[in-house]
């Protein structure tokens, strides 16, 4: 059984206003279950969703290579769920 998603630690960097048009909030660093994390990007979509893009590079040949990834959907949407309400909670995003 997996061990269960725990964040703590949980730190926004407001986005540059410049990029407010883009849908940008901001970056999120947090510990996972004793692993720091950094470079998190927190978007707001067109549609006033908001979500958090991971860190990525791209390679020659236009691959996307994740710099760390979660191994299934429910860690995702538990994390996820974990630092938006966290966020929230901290009054940087809006409800």
């Amino acid at each position: 059984m997996a061990e269960a998603v725990r964040i703590i630690d949980v730190r926004l960097v407001p986005a540059p206003a410049s990029l407010a048009h883009t849908g940008l909030l901001g970056f999120v660093s947090c510990s996972v279950n004793g692993v720091a994390l950094d470079g998190i990007a927190v978007r707001r979509s067109r549609s006033g969703e908001v979500a958090l893009t991971f860190p990525e590079r791209r390679d020659a040949a236009g691959r996307h290579h994740r710099y760390f990834r979660l191994l299934d959907a429910g860690a995702r949407a538990d994390l996820e769920a974990q630092v938006l309400t966290e966020l929230r909670r901290q009054g940087r995003i809006a409800q």
